[in-house]
């Protein structure tokens, strides 16, 4: 579905046009991350542009989309690990940011912070109902993963925008939250069957460690 810029894509890298156009970003997690990508490049028209063992980032031009999946537990929130918007500079960043702040949003700030196979400047935000938001500008791609072993800097933007209650809400769901929807716990009620989770057992089974 992206219009064609590149004759020969370079594997693992971030086309050099996609980030000249304000995209849509959506992070899923995903209990199996290859049928995940044979799912959406099927939808989407196009492969990723970065595929690992433990990452994939689609970016599509129609509709101006980046899509990462990660492959990682699937309970509150469902499938969603965040929502975001890629910007086209720094100063539409720092706009954002400004106009966040006017309204009393919770905000964590990261200026240059390597993760996800790139170099960013994010603003991680919640709504009142307490989605995550990634809000970034696009430096540059970097050849791993990025700072996974500095948890404090990759986890202390996002904490701050969820705030004491909201991370505690969050892993409180995540550990010991309900699995079944109403309906399907009345109809396992109604016929004296143990109710059945609609969400695989591979993706949230178990408890996070």
């Amino acid at each position: 579905m992206s219009l064609a810029t590149e004759v020969t894509p370079v594997p693992n890298r971030t086309p050099a046009r996609a980030t000249q156009l304000i995209k849509f970003h959506a992070s899923l997690n995903v209990s199996n991350l290859a049928k995940s990508i044979e799912f959406y490049s099927a939808l989407l028209g196009e492969g990723p542009v970065k595929s690992y063992a433990d990452y994939a980032k689609f970016e599509v031009d129609i509709p101006p989309l980046v899509l990462s999946l990660k492959p990682k537990r699937a309970c509150a929130g469902g499938p969603l690990n965040h929502l975001g918007l890629r910007m086209t500079s720094l100063e539409g960043l720092r706009a954002i940011h400004e106009r966040m702040k006017a309204v009393g949003a919770r905000i964590g700030e990261q200026d240059d912070v390597k993760c996800c196979y790139a170099r960013q400047s994010k603003l991680w935000i919640t709504d009142p109902d307490e989605t995550l938001w990634e809000v970034y500008y696009f430096h540059e791609d970097v050849p791993d993963w990025g700072e996974i072993h500095n948890k404090p800097k990759l986890w202390s933007a996002p904490l701050k925008a969820f705030g004491i209650c909201g991370v505690v809400r969050r892993w409180w769901n995540n550990a010991f939250g309900a699995k079944a929807t109403d309906g399907m716990v009345g109809e396992a009620i109604g016929s004296g069957q143990a109710a059945k989770s609609p969400i695989p057992a591979d993706a949230c089974g178990t408890r996070p460690r």
